[in-house]
């Protein structure tokens, strides 16, 4: 008995330890088609862990995909494919699961997926990799048929305005990368009004590097941002696009005609072994629809027929040659009306200046981007970057203008008149670039070669037709001037730079660098002006005021030396530059010459640091110089505008400006709550600015000088949060703030203009349904601004802006589509406010079973606004100006999009 026992309590003993392991569970699964029900053997399905939505792995659908050696948890199983709705399921395994579980998901051509078991998916909206913020797009979710634009509208602490530019915490965005490869060389909106955003698995954000750090590992600061859009895995081979055609009412040429609207163009993309991308279109509509409607309305204003065509291409069949290709053109004819009014705030007086501009203009540029980058070997690199970029350019203008003086309670018609302007440029720029990186073994240590040279060139004849007429305060005639004049002008630059970098380990994770650099350039700028003669008809009378022979040769030597560590979660730099100018201005009509010699020490630093996993922490200090330009130089008055005349001043200096940086991020990816933080302080000595003097008929003369006592503060922090599950929405709070100090020269006397202000924009992206899409925004901004010179002027503006934009998907793959944007303004003393909306909508059907194609029926304008409205506040100035726009469009318009994304075969 006793023996037996004991077998038993063996046997007992085992078979507890065996069932005290986890068993290795799977979940298999297939993926149809909901109404064909044939399988989908190109969609992309993601294992998410539900405690802290980590992605565990992915899977490419075949007749069936598996995740096997699981535990017990509880997991989503997400799923996409381009043209099919993304969506996810939930799945718990459990110790009594003897091997796993498999599920049938079936994926809607609509809006709405169906499956056996439908759950929407919390996928964290965003992580943190050291200085590098990752959006996940699939957190956003988009309407159907996209672009990356409208996700970037989503994103927090991300802002577009209405020509397309993109900037983040109120840094520019000045490059756009393709799976961390350099695609669009020239423009970033060339990138993200044309990819679809169902092709982006990530948006990643961070500091623009130049080739320099990029190739040396060293950090330099360009005060500018990039962003980087990483592909979904199956979406990086194959090919998309798009082609349209759209007439309708309205358009450019003619607002009246009812058939007077159209835009016709496509795009179409290949990812491979080489990359291609073509994009063009013609329309007459400023833009508003390009294969979608545009939801940054009809731009800053005027009436504008627009074309443009793009071919970008980039091989990377090799791992050590890579090659990138851009070319294209832009054209425009604008037509533009356009009211100011005018407050200048002078020592003792102010002047209100009401005018309204008439102007027609034809603009055509092209440009050739390219970028080579060859690995020699492992350690060696050379790489270069070439940009040539003619341009024309025509314009005629015309202006009236009537200006009144205001001191105390008196005011009274100081000067009256009109202007005729005309003007033709010819030109463009060569830039050339090189670049030579070696490396040795040991890691850290570095040659950094780089040589550059730039040449542009401009041929600009012009026409003035002046006639003003100036008064004192009894209104009485002080004098009539009449210009009526013909020039040429001609210039051109030169600008030759060459450095040398090398970088030196002193142990690992530390490394000195050192620096040498030189730039050289000379600037031609030869104006040749004649006046009407009446007794001959000809304008054969040498003007000696506006002709000028002027040449500028800026040099330019720095030495710089740094030194860098990585400790743990600790980066930092410290460096130090020295920099010594020489300024030469020559005036060849005069036969005069300044020369001027500057000396400049200042330090640089940076740190950063990640006290937490999905948190980070950054400090950089820089400082840089600005040098004056030839036309801030050269000594000739400007008389296409004879109420404000500028001339140059040749005893500029340069302007060194101090930046202080600081800025916190923070990603909860339990909460999926999100805190961007970011301040900015500027010091400038030398600061390049206007002094106005006021001549008698209320007519002002500008001249750039040098002050100092210039500095701006400011703040951004964004908050960003879910609205209940992830899947149906997000929404950011953003605040900002500024405070700081400018100064210009106003009749000869120092003016502080002390300005300060706070703003908030609240940011929505719901989606309830997988009907329904319903986005808004709303902003308000207070600007005050303190004069020291005439405190009774003092300004203080509020301008409020709200965008709602919604989309529900009826039965019958018919979709109807609302936009609606209000600003309202308000008034600054004699200057009245004013609100402007914009209303667009839309209905739309998709045909065809897979959608591929759109019939749309588009109302842009339906409130028909006349014009828009901004307001702009100076250093001694607030203007308010209103342009007109196209007003209301109704357009018809046929879609065919197509894609094709090969299934990748995996060796089994």
């Amino acid at each position: 008995m006793v023996r037996i026992s004991a077998l038993a309590f063996l046997f007992w003993l085992v078979t507890l330890t065996g069932n005290a392991q986890s068993p290795t569970l799977s979940i298999r699964g297939t993926v149809r088609d909901s109404l064909t029900k044939q399988p989908l053997e190109d969609a992309t399905v993601s294992l998410v862990r539900a405690g802290d939505g980590s992605l565990l792995r992915r899977a490419r659908s075949k007749k069936e995909f598996v995740f096997d050696h699981l535990t017990a948890n509880r997991y989503w199983i997400v799923t996409t494919y381009l043209g099919y709705a993304t969506d996810s399921a939930s799945i718990t395994l459990g110790n009594n699961d003897s091997t796993g579980k498999k599920v049938r998901i079936l994926l809607h051509h609509s809006a709405r997926a169906m499956m056996e078991v439908v759950v929407h998916a919390v996928i964290p909206p965003a992580i943190v990799k050291n200085d590098t913020i990752a959006f996940n797009a699939a957190a956003y979710p988009t309407r159907p048929n996209a672009t990356v634009e409208d996700l970037l509208r989503k994103l927090p602490g991300i802002d577009i305005d209405k020509s397309g530019n993109v900037t983040m915490q109120g840094q520019k965005v000045d490059k756009i990368y393709l799976d961390g490869k350099e695609f669009f060389l020239n423009d970033p909106r060339t990138a993200t009004q044309n990819l679809p955003a169902d092709i982006v698995d990530q948006i990643e954000a961070f500091d623009s590097q130049t080739d320099r750090s990029r190739l040396t590992g060293i950090k330099e600061t360009t005060g500018t941002k990039s962003i980087n859009i990483k592909l979904k895995k199956n979406r990086r081979r194959g090919y998309f696009g798009k082609v349209y055609a759209a007439t309708g009412s309205g358009g450019a040429t003619s607002p009246s005609d009812l058939t007077g609207s159209y835009s016709t163009g496509g795009t179409v993309t290949n990812l491979g072994a080489n990359w291609i991308f073509g994009t063009g279109n013609l329309n007459n509509m400023n833009n508003q629809f390009t294969g979608a409607d545009n939801r940054t309305g009809p731009g800053s204003g005027g009436l504008q027929t627009l074309d443009n065509g793009q071919l970008n291409f980039r091989t990377n069949k090799s791992n050590r040659l890579n090659l990138t290709l851009n070319a294209g053109t832009n054209g425009s004819h604008t037509t533009i009306d356009q009211s100011t009014r005018k407050k200048t705030i002078l020592t003792d007086s102010a002047l209100n200046e009401n005018r309204y501009s008439s102007q027609v203009s034809r603009n055509r540029s092209w440009h050739i981007n390219a970028f080579a980058e060859y690995n020699i070997d492992s350690f060696s690199t050379l790489n270069l970057r070439s940009v040539w970029a003619p341009q024309a350019s025509s314009s005629n203008n015309g202006d009236t203008v009537a200006i009144s003086t205001e001191k105390g309670t008196a005011g009274w018609l100081s000067s009256q008149g009109h202007t005729g302007n005309g003007n033709h440029s010819d030109g463009y720029s060569l830039n050339n670039t090189i670049n030579f990186r070696r490396r040795w073994r040991l890691p850290g240590r570095t040659l950094f070669i780089n040589a550059s040279q730039s040449y542009s060139h401009q041929d600009q004849p012009s026409s003035v037709y002046n006639l003003v007429n100036n008064f004192d305060s009894t209104q009485a005639l002080l004098q009539r001037t009449l210009t009526n004049q013909r020039s040429d002008q001609f210039s051109k630059d030169n600008n030759y730079n060459a450095s040398v970098s090398y970088t030196e380990p002193l142990k690992p994770g530390h490394i000195v660098d050192l620096t040498y650099g030189i730039n050289h350039s000379v600037s031609h700028s030869d104006k040749q002006s004649n006046d009407f003669d009446s007794a001959t008809g000809q304008y054969d009378l040498p003007d000696t005021l506006t002709t000028n022979h002027f040449i500028n040769y800026n040099t330019i030597q720095r030495f710089s030396a740094g030194y860098n560590a990585t400790e743990g979660k600790y980066r930092y730099q410290l460096g130090v530059t020295l920099q010594l100018s020489d300024l030469d201005d020559r005036n060849l009509s005069k036969a005069t010459a300044i020369t001027q010699r500057q000396v400049n020490w200042y330090p640089r630093a940076s740190l950063f640091y990640a006290p937490s996993k999905g948190s980070g922490v950054k400090l950089t200090y820089t400082a840089s110089t600005t040098s004056p330009t030839i036309q801030q130089l050269q000594p000739l008055p400007d008389l296409t505008n004879p109420f404000l005349v500028r001339i140059g001043n040749p005893d500029l200096l340069q302007q060194l400006t101090h930046t202080l940086n600081a800025a916190y991020t923070s990603f909860n990816s339990h909460t999926f709550h999100n805190l961007q933080l970011s301040l900015q302080g500027d010091l400038a000595q030398h600061e390049i600015t206007p002094a106005t003097t006021a001549l008698p008929g209320g007519i002002q003369q500008q001249q750039y000088v040098n002050v100092d006592g210039v500095w701006h503060l400011s703040s951004n922090l964004t908050y960003g949060f879910p609205l209940g599950d992830q899947r149906k929405g997000n929404s950011s709070i953003a605040l900002r703030g500024h405070y700081g100090r400018d100064v210009s020269i106003v009749n000869g006397s120092r003016n502080r203009t002390t300005g300060l202000g706070w703003g908030s924009t609240v940011k929505l992206n719901f989606h309830p349904t997988d009907k329904v899409f319903v986005e808004g925004a709303g902003s308000i901004d207070q600007a005050t601004s303190l004069y020291s010179i005439y405190a009774n002027q003092n300004t203080n503006t509020w301008v409020q802006n709200y965008t709602i934009d919604a989309a529900y998907e009826l039965p019958g793959a018919l979709t109807v589509a609302s936009n609606y944007t209000i600003q309202i303004n308000g008034s600054q003393g004699t200057l009245p406010g004013k609100q402007v909306s914009l209303w667009n909508a839309s209905i739309y059907k998709d045909l065809f079973r897979d959608r591929s194609a759109q019939i749309r029926l588009s109302a842009f304008g339906i409130l028909n606004t006349p014009s828009n409205f901004t307001q702009t506040v100076g250093l001694n100035y607030v203007q308010t100006q209103q342009t007109n726009i196209p007003g209301r469009i109704l357009l018809l318009s046929f879609i065919y999009r197509f894609h094709h994304f090969p299934t990748v075969k995996r060796p089994s």
